[in-house]
């Protein structure tokens, strides 16, 4: 499989679990463990690092500068400053489990892509074997 179809199958399945989570897998994380959940409200940042680092990957492609690191990385500290901007608005909160959940999925997106990405290239300069 190319890189590009993993990288593209995995923003599909990742777009399909935050349809999912929006149609009531979040509402039924909520009811099962209360309302004070911490998994079921810091899931959307957790999804939407995810969802932001396999976006930017497709939508640059396989330029030389899109590493696995830089895409997770851009995708955490964009969720960071979503987070840290809410101080100055009102009505929202700032949470730290948010910024945790944001970490986590940074981690989580930078392995995949990584996986992806070894899987994904041929094998070069293998040594021969005399």
């Amino acid at each position: 499989m190319k890189q590009s179809t993993a990288i593209r199958l995995s923003l599909l399945i990742v777009l399909m679990m935050s349809v999912a989570m929006e149609l009531g897998f979040r509402a039924f994380l909520f009811r099962t463990w209360g309302k004070h959940s911490i998994i079921a409200g810091s899931l959307p940042n957790f999804v939407a690092v995810i969802l932001i680092a396999l976006a930017s990957k497709v939508i640059k492609g396989d330029k030389p500068g899109n590493s696995p690191l830089k895409m997770s990385l851009m995708a955490v500290l964009a969720m960071v400053f979503y987070e840290g901007a809410q101080l100055f608005i009102q009505g929202r909160t700032f949470d730290w489990f948010d910024v945790l959940a944001s970490v986590l999925g940074g981690v989580f997106v930078y392995l995949l892509l990584s996986l992806i990405e070894s899987y994904a290239k041929p094998d070069r300069g293998s040594p021969s074997q005399e």
